[in-house]
């Protein structure tokens, strides 16, 4: 036995070497497999986080250390394997086995630490502090590197600390300084920041002031101008930057600004942009003139956007069509914006006798222009080339639409559906069989001014959360502007003051008999002056002066405007009383009157019978005007939101051409019958009295389905709850005081988008509605003062969920939470669901869990809660605080309005955090228990409304710095 044991101990010790060594060889086959489906495995999970990284990394965002740290060891191990395993000989199998071994263990904990960035919250990004500024898109650009050099080198000069980039108008300096803008974002410089801000022609020193400080994100919180200047300069005078100004037009005092003096300094430097070098020199700026392009890049400039049609197979010009091309490009005098004008306009054009005919054009329109100059100096010129453009839309009408726009202020938003109702009462659209078709023409004019470069398409607040063409806007340049106001200062004659703050109307002097349109909107009029108690223009056939403070007209004031048609005093809110003379406006076609909620009554109608269009919508009329039973052209009809408590009987039958019609007035119903006369009706806008009048109604959209289109269709009576939100749908059905939950004779229209649901307090969650189970266009529901209704929706099944983008609940008393709890699950189902509005439902404390945000609602871009005095969170805390730490994403959301909350306490528990990387404003307003907010500022943020600098002071903030960096974008609203 003494012998045995030892024997024993070297073989417990030995054995076990020896058989891993047996294992390793006789298993390197294995090994290897292991490895390789290890490696699929990783790669498959570094593949998903790479494309999660892809999705979080907005302008501003970088991946984080810590994911880049993951990615690297996983692919150096991978790596590193891979090198060994090729160099392996059958002698060191064994040992290579061993390192298999080894690391496939490594990759396995490398794997598993990976599933925290696969979790639906999990943020892989963080900011970028290092960014000096976000670029900006810029468009095609010729000939331009040597000016951009030399502004370059300039900038890298201690002894030029001011640079002026001067030139025409369109010839390309916006442009080049945004290239200058953008590469230095790329570049090692010594500038910190780089801030581009735009001045236009009608400067504002504090306008100026905020964009300076909300791109430097220096805290500017004083109301008076040389105090903001004072604490701006002294931030200044610590930075390093650039500061671009685009757009200079005037001599600008750098001291009132608040920009320190440059002068011997080298870390700071201003760099303008203008169309007057008196400019520059007065602002002690080093001039950089740019020229107009060389021939040869203009010519490129020119090709690239006028398209193939002019090339041969062989990629050259035609033969027949260059010798004119080149002549029209040197026409367009070497300025870019000409030659893409141009260019436009010619697109989709092949035949040579056109081109000649285009250069004709071209040629004559500059005499034209030359022998009746009212530009001064070289601005005529580019006048002449976008005339040219303008002359080549060969159609008058188009030509009077493009006109038109430059009735509106400055750099104005022009909304694309108004802008086409104007074209239509201005007869630029012809007349056609239903307004729908009139409305789709002017689409297609809008979409030919923006083809040719004279308009460009710009988004709105509504167009981008309700996704809705209509809502889009316009804008022109301001080039093409002045040239179209250099245009009507001639024939047709125009007097435009739009936009221009001023408080008086033009003196008598400017009011003469060959105006043909006077666009005085969005100004500060309070008055009419005594020596203009009656303008004589006699030939004046469009006044705009909505969007003013006056009150009262002088009775006798449109008695000389004989040929006046349209009239628009909409948004004057003080007004109380219109002058008689306006009965006296025989070719009236157009009264607007909207917004102007303290004027009880209209003149006498009863001889203004070429009225075609009156909206009185949202003013303070009492009574349907004297004589409007008289005006049998009228198609156009909106009474809705007036104080109007009766229609006289019969007067619809009356107006037998109607295409719209609106009349949501609280009290007042009509009948099916009433209707049916109204053959030429399109779209229809108030309420039926009981389910009989809505058979009627559908009985004829059934027979008119071609025609009768649209419709806020209203059944029972009930009041105002959700009126103010139903300007944006144009096919909704809307239920008031009705019991409705079992009810069977509801029809609703093939083609509804929108439900409405008014004080039905039978009803306890939407989807017991079984007329709503086949619907598969809806995407909005409205819910108002529905006593019974505890929760909005009891299942996840509810087939409208799969196309409902907008929820908006209004004086639920009774509300509870938005979903049973028991429908929550686990899903990958995320609902279309894009906007929550909530207002006044006092019992409601919690509004989501985390569960049904993750689960369920990844694509909110809109929540906004208004006046529910129990709600105590938004998104509630879990039940055990493990589950509550962490991050919550909403990736999609753009708006988060929270107000009139007094036991609102918290936005996502005590320690979980929001991620809002596109988030653009935020409202916090009368929530005085809400302290945390739990974001990081996303570089997405435009906006912050708060109540007061008190309780902007009073919240807290994740990030430690975010009240200095968020400063610039507050507001505050005492009211």
């Amino acid at each position: 036995m003494e012998t045995i044991k030892p024997i024993y101990d070297i073989v417990k010790d030995v054995v076990p070497t020896v058989w891993a060594c047996v294992k390793h060889q006789l298993c390197f086959g294995d090994y290897v497999s292991k490895f390789k489906e290890k490696k699929e495995s990783l790669l498959a999970r570094q593949g998903d986080i790479k494309s999660k990284i892809e999705t979080q990394c907005y302008p501003g965002k970088i991946e984080s250390r810590e994911v880049k740290e993951w990615l690297d060891r996983g692919d150096k191990i991978i790596q590193d394997v891979e090198d060994k395993v090729s160099r392996v000989e059958c002698f060191s199998h064994i040992c290579v086995a061993k390192y298999l071994d080894e690391k496939i263990g490594e990759m396995k904990e490398i794997f598993d630490e990976g599933e925290k960035y696969t979790e639906v919250e999990a943020i892989l990004v963080v900011d970028d502090h290092s960014r000096k500024g976000i670029a900006v898109p810029t468009p095609e650009v010729q000939g331009r590197d040597a000016t951009k050099t030399k502004i370059l080198k300039y900038l890298v000069e201690d002894n030029v600390t001011r640079i002026g980039v001067c030139g025409l108008g369109g010839i390309g300096k916006t442009t080049i300084i945004k290239l200058v803008y953008n590469e230095l974002l790329n570049r090692e410089t010594k500038f910190k920041k780089v801030v581009l801000v735009t001045v236009t022609k009608h400067f504002d020193v504090i306008k100026l002031q905020k964009d300076i400080a909300s791109q430097l994100k220096i805290p500017l919180l004083e109301e008076d101008a040389t105090m903001r200047a004072a604490v701006l300069s002294e931030m200044l005078a610590k930075s390093c930057y650039l500061l671009i100004l685009d757009d200079v037009w005037e001599h600008i005092s750098l001291e009132d600004v608040g920009i320190p003096n440059l002068v011997g300094s080298n870390s700071c430097k201003l760099v303008l942009t203008t169309r007057f070098q008196d400019v520059a020199r007065c602002m002690n700026c080093e001039i950089v003139n740019l020229e107009p392009l060389p021939k040869k890049e203009a010519l490129q400039l020119f090709l690239n956007k006028v398209g193939n049609v002019v090339l041969s197979a062989d990629g050259v010009i035609k033969k027949a069509i260059k010798p004119t091309l080149k002549k029209i490009v040197k026409e367009c005098g070497g300025l870019p914006l000409l030659i893409v004008t141009v260019a436009s306009s010619m697109t989709g054009i092949s035949s040579p006798l056109l081109w000649e005919n285009a250069l004709d054009g071209l040629r004559n329109c500059k005499r034209t222009m030359a022998s009746t100059r009212t530009v001064e100096g070289t601005m005529n010129d580019a006048f002449e080339i976008l005339k040219f453009s303008f002359d080549r839309l060969n159609d008058e009408k188009i030509q009077n639409c493009f006109l038109y726009c430059a009735l509106y202020p400055e750099n104005f938003a022009i909304r694309k559906w108004k802008l086409i109702e104007f074209w239509i009462e201005e007869g630029f659209i012809a007349q056609m069989e239903t307004r729908h078709k009139m409305n789709c023409q002017g689409q297609a004019i809008l979409r030919k001014l923006e083809d040719n470069c004279l308009l460009e398409t710009v988004q709105t607040v509504e167009s981008r959360i309700l996704d809705d063409e209509d809502e889009r806007a316009v804008k022109m340049h301001d080039l093409l502007r002045a040239m179209a106001l250099d245009i009507t200062s001639k024939s047709p004659r125009f007097l435009v003051k739009s936009g221009m703050n001023i408080r008086e109307l033009p003196n008598k002097e400017q009011w003469t008999e060959d105006l043909k349109r006077v666009s005085l909107m969005r100004n500060s009029i309070e008055e009419i002056p005594r020596d203009l108690s009656s303008p004589e223009c006699r030939m004046l056939t469009t006044l705009l002066l909505s969007h003013n403070n006056l009150s009262n007209f002088p009775d006798s004031f449109f008695e000389q405007m004989n040929e006046l048609k349209i009239l628009d005093l909409s948004k004057n809110h003080e007004v109380n009383s219109l002058p008689s003379s306006i009965s006296k406006l025989k070719n009236l076609t157009t009264l607007l009157l909207i917004g102007c909620v303290q004027l009880r009554k209209v003149p006498d109608l009863s001889n203004c019978q070429a009225i075609t269009k009156l909206d009185f919508n949202r003013s303070g009329i009492e009574e349907i005007p004297e004589g409007m039973e008289m005006l049998v052209n009228l198609k156009y009809l909106n009474l809705s939101n007036t104080k109007i408590r009766k229609l006289p009987k019969g007067i619809l039958h009356k107006l037998s051409c109607l295409q719209i019609l609106a009349l949501r007035i609280d009290g007042i119903q009509v009948k099916g019958e009433d209707l049916w006369p109204l053959e030429k009706l399109e779209c229809f806008n108030g309420d039926l009295i009981d389910w009989n009048e809505l058979s009627i109604f559908y009985k004829m959209m059934q027979s008119r389905r071609e025609r009768l289109r649209d419709y806020t269709l209203g059944v029972g009576s009930g009041g105002d709850v959700t009126f103010h939100y139903l300007k944006y749908w144009e096919r909704l059905f809307k239920i008031s005081c009705l019991p409705i939950a079992s009810e069977k004779r509801v029809l609703l229209p093939h083609n509804v988008e929108a439900i409405a649901l008014e004080r039905c307090h039978d009803l306890k969650c939407v989807d017991q509605l079984s007329f709503l189970k086949d619907t598969v266009n809806l995407t909005t529901c409205l819910l108002a003062e529905c006593q019974s209704v505890e929760f909005v929706f009891s299942s996840f099944n509810f087939n409208p969920l799969q196309s409902l983008q907008l929820l908006l609940l209004a004086k639920l008393e009774n509300l509870k939470s938005l979903f049973e709890e028991k429908a929550l699950a686990p899903s990958a189902l995320s609902f279309p669901l894009k906007t929550i509005m909530i207002h006044n439902c006092p019992k409601i404390k919690k509004l989501f869990s985390p569960r049904l945000l993750v689960w369920h609602l990844q694509n909110l871009e809109c929540i906004v809660v208004v006046d529910c005095e129990e709600l105590e969170e938004i998104m509630a805390s879990e039940e055990s605080e493990e589950e509550e730490d962490g991050k919550l994403p909403l990736h999609k959301l753009k708006i988060l309005g929270l107000h009139g909350m007094p036991k609102l306490k918290s936005i996502c528990g005590r320690t979980r955090v929001l991620v809002c990387d596109s988030l653009e404003a935020l409202e916090i307003k009368n929530c005085p228990l809400l302290k945390r907010v739990p974001l990081s500022p996303p570089p997405s943020l435009k906006e912050i409304l708060v109540s007061s600098k008190e309780s902007w002071e009073s919240l807290e903030w994740e990030h430690p710095n975010a009240k200095d960096i968020l400063l610039p974008f507050v507001e505050f609203d005492e009211d």
